[in-house]
């Protein structure tokens, strides 16, 4: 919590929970002007990109620009963009140490406000994914009540949830890349939410801030050799 710092912050929205995975708490600005969410980092650790989950910077029409502390000054990695909407962001640039980045929040309607911020160094799959994938925005699930007479009639209904649910079918990944990068992913994703694009290059927008609902047990494949 103390490596994250906002301009400024409204009272019970300090920017620390930012720091958490948690998506009911959230940093709220004092004000619609210019703002900068500042994460300090130890200089020395490879990161490429910076996630934001749970936030109103489509809907309060606020440019969004991410910039690193390169050589003493501010340098523009990412943006800026306005977001189309509130999802999940995730702003990608070249691997390389920093000590500092930060969000640029430009003025917008209403105050900037953002739950979930992550930094650090993306894990790229070994093979893409296309077929036998619906991409979380897509993946809508709602539970119902409905509402029908005896005799049949239709009386509205009551939604009590609503959710993403998705699967991402990884196949033919190499023995040694799995357990380089896939097995410690998968142990720290049982407890830790994380960010997930499936398509970054095509579809920029199409990015979930999920977690996974069971264990993931990858196993060697039948006729496709050591894979």
């Amino acid at each position: 919590a103390a490596g994250i710092a906002a301009d400024t912050a409204a009272s019970g929205y300090p920017a620390s929970n930012m720091a958490t995975a948690f998506t009911h708490r959230k940093w709220i600005a004092a004000s619609t002007a210019q703002q900068y969410v500042t994460v300090t980092l130890d200089g020395v650790t490879q990161v490429d990109y910076l996630a934001i989950a749970r936030h109103n910077l489509g809907s309060a029409k606020i440019p969004v620009s991410v910039e690193g502390y390169i050589g003493g000054v501010w340098t523009l990695l990412a943006g800026p963009v306005i977001p189309g909407d509130d999802a999940a962001l995730i702003f990608r640039f070249a691997p390389q140490p920093l000590p500092q980045m930060r969000v640029k929040l430009a003025p917008g309607t209403v105050p900037a406000s953002i739950s979930v911020v992550y930094a650090g160094k993306l894990l790229i799959m070994q093979r893409r994914i296309y077929a036998g994938h619906v991409p979380l925005p897509h993946a809508r699930k709602t539970r119902f009540v409905d509402g029908v007479t005896e005799g049949g009639n239709f009386m509205g209904r009551v939604q009590l949830r609503s959710w993403l649910a998705s699967m991402a079918p990884f196949r033919q990944l190499t023995p040694d890349w799995s357990r380089a990068n896939l097995i410690p992913f998968l142990a720290n994703g049982r407890a830790a939410p994380f960010f997930f694009a499936w398509r970054p290059a095509s579809y920029p927008y199409e990015v979930g801030y999920a977690w996974l609902t069971n264990d993931p047990m990858p196993t060697p494949q039948q006729g496709d050799g050591n894979l």
